[in-house]
């Protein structure tokens, strides 16, 4: 598995069994990169993986560290950028910030997945 696929896996599993997701926020509007194929947001699935990040690209270091509630991230952010076309980033790193981006309901599809599988009884 490459490090994107494994940092995304974790994105996924963490953010819910955490019940959240963390990114960057640039005077109160979350942070867009332009990517090939249409415009990203990157999400983490840490308070610590948005500060390593931070450390790491300078120009980020000054952006607001927002972290959203799993419930709000489905019900309200997921909605909003999936009308505005946007992309998820799960998990960028390393040097270069690189990672996954996937649509938004594959997104939801990965997070219900997760949900139910930390649910079920055992």
């Amino acid at each position: 598995m490459s490090q994107a696929a494994s940092q995304a896996s974790i994105f996924f599993e963490q953010v819910a069994r955490e019940r959240r997701a963390f990114t960057l926020l640039d005077e109160g509007h979350h942070i867009a990169l332009p990517m090939s194929n249409g415009d990203v947001v990157p999400f983490w699935s840490s308070r610590s993986r948005v500060e390593r990040v931070q450390g790491t690209h300078p120009k980020y270091a000054f952006f607001a560290i927002d972290e959203t509630p799993l419930d709000t991230f489905l019900t309200e952010l997921l909605p909003r950028l999936d009308a505005d076309g946007t992309r998820v980033g799960a998990n960028w790193s390393g040097p270069r910030l690189t990672g996954f981006d996937y649509s938004v309901s594959d997104v939801r599809k990965n997070l219900e997945y997760w949900i139910q599988k930390l649910n079920a009884p055992r």
